[in-house]
């Protein structure tokens, strides 16, 4: 669990430096970046729930995974055309080096953020709503791991 808690703090972390990282991006690279950024914003509106210093809202998990949701699968690799991994992207040349693992990515994430929005839509308990979020997390954390500069 510690290790989890420190990979939500790392993902969270970022969103401060992405930010930053937005400056000069235009076209399918802002495009990426601005979804990027709605899903980061959702996390954090998730992390505390599961952290246990905000109580579990189903309605908002709903909303927050809805999101993630729509921003994952064909949506998400649809914004990662060959030769866009120029400045400022942080899109590694290792994604179109292994396109299958990093749209398996994709779908996870987009499955993982739907098995999630089942759980909050059915009012299930808070210990599935965190084993649910846990699970897009690990999924965000791999394709940061093998497919985003480190920075």
């Amino acid at each position: 669990m510690r290790i989890l808690i420190g990979a939500i703090t790392a993902l969270t972390m970022t969103a401060s430096i992405t930010a930053i990282a937005h400056e000069g991006a235009h076209g399918v690279v802002k495009e990426r970046m601005d979804g990027m950024k709605a899903i980061g914003q959702q996390v954090k509106v998730m992390v505390p729930m599961m952290k246990g210093t905000l109580p579990y809202d189903p309605a908002a998990v709903e909303k927050s995974a809805g999101i993630i949701e729509s921003h994952a699968g064909e949506n998400f690799t649809k914004l990662f055309p060959e030769g866009s991994d120029g400045e400022p992207s942080e899109a590694l040349p290792e994604i179109w080096e292994d396109w299958s693992k990093f749209t398996d990515l994709a779908s996870q994430l987009e499955t993982r953020a739907a098995e999630l929005k089942t759980v909050a839509a059915n009012q299930g308990s808070e210990d599935a709503f965190k084993g649910a979020l846990v699970n897009v997390l690990k999924t965000c954390k791999s394709c940061h791991n093998d497919f985003r500069e480190k920075k």
